[in-house]
């Protein structure tokens, strides 16, 4: 899933942290870009640290990792913290395998960093969801079913996926992937609208990724119950479906990273939790993996 949390970064790096961006106004600010989540249960790995650049520059990509940032996490009810040290291999920072997130505990990132021959600091806090997240598999409808299938009664059919809350968790994320997209395997007879070859070649990937959420959702409710329409299934085959459970700073950041101008052109920035010199996103969530498949 990490596809669409990670794609807008491209957009952050390039951000000057003003509310508008005008070449050559002098108005660019060195920052630190972040992109990181940590999850319950898992030790803390994949934290990216990158700083941004003028957008009437073209940087080499790498010149931009900032491996040698001092970097730690804190977790902020016992005073524990860990230093991440950086992994060329994954291009992100990393803490200890015996460093294990726990479970609705707040944790605090914090940065230092040289850029441009100054040193920024930055810090963001993220609280993780509580235990309690998890798919009632028993009850979702979740194997292989026809395009549109329709039951005895003649209304169509939706695979469904059933799971108890996170207490205090309220969004919950919908990651839809087709896996055996391809231009043979997609569903070009659908009722919504109309499609050709010319139409694949611009947005494939649009199609085949598809994104969708639940937010305000009544987290001490004993299960919540979530249709996948048939809008977001676009070709024949087998489908991945991560489900998320997040925190506040990964809804704020999801919600807003995609609007980030204005009508009369201004570019402002989506909603993010840092104190400092930073931008991006810090935050926590518990996942779920399932598969489904749609049949000819």
């Amino acid at each position: 899933m990490k596809k669409y949390l990670f794609a807008i970064l491209s957009l952050l790096l390039v951000m000057c942290g003003e509310g508008t961006v005008e070449i050559g106004s002098g108005q660019y600010k060195p920052k630190i870009v972040v992109e990181g989540y940590i999850i319950p249960g898992n030790p803390i790995k994949g934290i990216r640290i990158t700083r941004n650049f003028p957008i009437n520059t073209q940087p080499n990509p790498f010149s931009l990792i900032l491996k040698n940032a001092e970097v730690k996490i804190t977790e902020l009810e016992t005073g524990k913290t860990e230093i991440l040290t950086y992994n060329d291999s994954t291009f992100s920072f990393e803490g200890a395998l015996n460093f294990i997130v726990d479970y609705d505990k707040s944790y605090r990132l914090t940065i230092e960093a040289d850029i441009d021959g100054k040193r920024l600091k930055a810090s963001s806090t993220t609280t993780t969801p509580a235990k309690g997240f998890e798919v009632i598999r028993e009850e979702s409808i979740l194997d292989s079913m026809k395009y549109r299938q329709t039951g005895a009664d003649g209304k169509v059919n939706n695979f469904k996926v059933v799971f108890k809350p996170s207490p205090g968790t309220g969004f919950y994320v919908f990651s839809i992937v087709a896996l055996d997209a391809s231009y043979s395997s997609f569903i070009y007879e659908n009722p919504y609208i109309e499609i050709d070859s010319s139409d694949l070649d611009e947005s494939f990937d649009n199609f085949r990724n598809q994104l969708k959420w639940l937010q305000f959702v009544n987290s001490s409710a004993e299960k919540i119950e979530y249709n996948i329409e048939w809008l977001d299934t676009w070709f024949y085959g087998r489908y991945r479906l991560i489900i998320y459970a997040g925190d506040e700073n990964f809804r704020r950041f999801l919600l807003t990273h995609g609007s980030v101008q204005d009508p009369d052109g201004n570019f402002h920035e989506p909603l993010m939790n840092f104190e400092g010199e930073a931008i991006g996103v810090f935050g926590s969530y518990q996942a779920d993996t399932l598969y489904f498949k749609v049949l000819k």
